[in-house]
């Protein structure tokens, strides 16, 4: 209007809109939206980590959570009513169901850590499943319908508010995980989430717009989901997923990632993965002098103590041997091969010398502790170390991702024993199973590249190595020591291994300069050519100076060792030292390592080294047993002894102290919607007089309640005038500031009940 003095109603602009709910296309978009992302988020988390359930119960599962959650956030009223009785239902549900709920958790983990373990170089633990084997698909059905009813509940909420962002922080993660270990879930699961986040993105464009979430946005949504499907469809057609390879600069990115992140020192000092030995990496050295491990030993002998046995040699690594070879195996040993010699001597032992039976305590101050470092002749079996796996026959790992510090195992001091082992005098099952064992370390630790083997055999013949068949094991195994120990310099800063290049080869044959990894690595392969057992391990060593009067040694990290093990029938596995300068018994060390603190070198790898290198004992005292008869093994399957009872206990405890608070909160909200309903009722006076009931509540922690409040409560109930805005905003005004005024008075335990177990805050 022209005139500003004139009177009239000032209307705005027309604008068409439709109800924001009720829309019959726009919550069968939703639904579809829905069920598109629930199902891929299952399929593909199943599909990807193999999970094992029942396709039909889990589909009903997520279609009957789908239909529940989209009718309640349609709802205006009784929204948070209904979600209170569903979370109490699923909590009973969920302890009724414990036993499948827990079992389901822990197969479902086994199977993520397994299949990334298979994927990656990490090696991650497996927890004890306390189920039989039939039960295992009924177990993960009920976990994952469990899991789903929350995830649904959170789709749901993210889809009817049409939250791109939302939707894909929730349903993301399902799918990326398994993309980061180079995993593929099934296409269909895959094609699935895209339809479902792309359909969401391009309908929430509509939503966002001047027609608001109106029958338009629902057609929108249904006519986009498949237009979607059918150019996911078409670029499957184009780029079929089995002739689909990566392009080179994009799986080179990767493997750089993926190198950086298995050199880090997050995983090469405190929490490194077992299971491989880098040697293409495996350059300059310096330490810190920081003592990493603390070990007390009451009879302070010298010490080899072991973290890991790399098996398979590739020319780049040490590798640990395929589950595979050992299914055969393990059916004919009743002990694991770790405990073979502790097995022998247990049986053969005499009375007097019990006494060379030792008590080793370990703490791991800052060495990695997913590994057990354990003494040679270990008499300590799996079943008595809580807490901890004997992963086959190559070392002991901990089962707990927050790795053990502090425990104590026993050994037999094998180098001290007095007097030779008759075999004959051992029990047959001892003899048939070492008999096995044997068998199987003569087929698989005399393995190596048959290049290699050529040209160390021709090695061997040129510098006088005797042959193992006319002149005996003992004296090949002592020629090769001696050949080794002088085959090279020991230097910390040898430099690394040409790309392409063995790395045995290179150094025995062009650098001739290394540590104990690269002396180490020369005398298995040797041995290896010349048909003898042999294994390349790493640890750390324990000479007879380390210790103090009381029996302990603080021992650093430039103590960090690798040496070769040599089989030897009855003992098992013995240690063999090739590196230079090296002596355990008298405290000798090489000048060069005790100087390495001071070097100007790169920064040390994960892999075990060090001058610190300790005495091994020498072919003479590694057979101080005659051929030996058996041995045996305890059952290791891929699944790590881990008792779960404890931590039953634990998720159950955490289980229900989330479902109190859960419902504390959820009530709390109840109450706080339900109070602010009344307080703005059509009925003003019925709204004051709520208001001042909410007065008399506050006043029993200490409130005042100010006396116009208490005249315009009385006016509310019993005159016919309504109350005006103001005395209203005033009543409000008062309350509010009653609440908050008796909550800042409150102790800190009062607080919390006055705001959650009152609900007046």
């Amino acid at each position: 209007m022209k005139d500003g003095n004139q009177a009239g109603i000032l209307l705005s602009q027309p604008a068409w809109k439709e109800p924001m709910h009720g829309n019959l296309s726009a919550l069968l978009a939703d639904t579809l939206l829905v069920l598109l992302g629930l199902f891929g988020v299952a399929q593909c988390t199943v599909s990807a980590f193999s999970i094992p359930v029942k396709p039909i119960f889990l589909s009903i599962c997520i279609a009957l959570f789908a239909f529940l959650f989209l009718a309640i956030f349609s709802l205006k009223r009784w929204r948070m009513p209904i979600l209170l009785i569903l979370s109490a239902a699923y909590c009973v549900t969920a302890y009724l169901l414990r036993t499948y709920f827990l079992q389901g958790f822990v197969i479902s983990t086994n199977q993520v850590l397994s299949t990334i373990s298979d994927n990656s170089r990490f090696d991650l633990p497996q927890f004890r499943v306390n189920l039989p084997v039939g039960e295992y698909t009924n177990a993960c059905s009920v976990f994952l319908a469990f899991v789903l009813f929350f995830l649904a509940c959170y789709v749901c909420w993210a889809v009817r508010r049409h939250s791109f962002w939302l939707a894909l922080l929730g349903t993301a993660p399902f799918l990326l995980v398994p993309l980061g270990f180079t995993i593929t879930p099934a296409w269909p699961s895959v094609l699935m989430l895209l339809g479902f986040w792309a359909t969401l993105l391009l309908s929430r464009l509509c939503a966002n717009s001047s027609f608001g979430r109106t029958a338009a946005a629902g057609r929108v949504a249904l006519l986009v989901l498949p237009a979607v499907a059918l150019c996911l469809i078409a670029m499957s057609i184009l780029m079929p997923q089995d002739t689909y390879t990566r392009p080179a600069s994009i799986e080179s990115l990767r493997q750089e990632l993926e190198g950086g992140i298995y050199r880090s020192s997050l995983f090469s000092q405190q929490n490194g993965a077992l299971g491989r030995v880098s040697l293409d990496s495996a350059g300059n050295r310096q330490y810190t002098g920081q003592t990493v491990l603390r070990v007390h030993n009451p009879s302070k002998t010298p010490l080899y103590l072991h973290a890991f046995s790399g098996s398979v040699y590739t020319g780049v690594s040490w590798e640990s041997l395929p589950d595979s070879t050992y299914a055969e195996l393990e059916n004919s040993l009743y002990f694991n091969p770790q405990n073979m010699a502790g097995q022998l001597l247990s049986f053969y032992s005499l009375p007097e010398e019990q006494s060379l039976l030792m008590e080793i305590q370990v703490e791991n101050v800052a060495a990695n502790r997913n590994c057990i470092y354990a003494p040679y002749g270990l008499a300590s079996r799996p079943e008595e170390l809580s807490g901890t796996a004997f992963v086959h026959d190559a070392y002991i790992r901990v089962t707990s991702p927050f790795g053990i510090s502090d425990y104590t195992l026993q050994a037999w001091d094998i180098p001290h024993f007095p007097r030779a082992v008759n075999l004959n005098l051992i029990s047959e099952p001892f003899y048939s199973a070492e008999a096995a064992y044997r068998s199987f370390a003569n087929t698989y630790y005399t393995q190596l590249p048959q290049n290699l083997r050529e040209k160390l055999q021709w090695y061997c013949t040129q510098v006088g190595i005797p042959d193992a068949e006319t002149a005996g094991q003992e004296a090949v195994i002592y020629a090769i020591a001696n050949l080794v120990r002088t085959s090279g310099e020991y230097t910390l800063s040898p430099g690394t291994t040409p790309e392409g290049r063995d790395f045995v080869d290179y150094f025995l044959f062009e650098n001739q300069k290394g540590y104990c990894v690269h002396f180490a690595s020369a005398a298995v392969a040797l041995l290896r050519s010349q048909g003898i057992p042999a294994r390349y391990a790493e640890g750390y060593a324990v000479t007879a100076m380390d210790y103090d009067e009381e029996g302990w040694a603080d021992i650093p990290d430039q103590h960090a060792h690798a040496w070769a093990e040599v089989y030897t029938p009855g003992l098992g596995w013995q240690p063999l030292e090739v590196t230079p300068g090296v002596r355990l018994s008298t405290g000798e060390l090489n000048q060069q390592a005790q100087d390495a603190l001071s070097e100007d070198s790169s920064t040390p790898e994960s892999e075990a080294e060090s001058s610190s290198e300790p005495e091994s004992s020498s072919p003479e005292s590694s057979s101080a047993l005659e051929d030996s008869s058996a041995l045996g093994s305890d059952e290791t399957t891929g699944a790590i002894p881990f008792d779960f009872r404890t931590l039953q206990h634990v998720l159950a405890g955490i289980g229900v102290a989330g479902g109190a608070v859960l419902l504390v909160v959820l009530r709390r909200i109840f109450l706080i919607k339900r109070r602010k309903k009344r307080f703005h009722s059509a009925n003003v006076n019925q709204s004051a007089i709520a208001i001042y009931k909410y007065l008399t509540d506050l006043t029993s922690s200490g409130a005042s309640i100010d006396p116009y409040s208490e005249e315009l409560a009385l006016k509310a109930k019993f005159s016919q005038h309504t109350l005006t805005e103001e005395e209203m905003n005033a009543l409000l005004s008062d309350a509010d500031r009653a609440a908050h005024e008796t909550y800042r008075t409150l102790p800190a335990v009062r607080k919390l009940f006055f705001k959650y177990g009152k609900c007046l805050l």
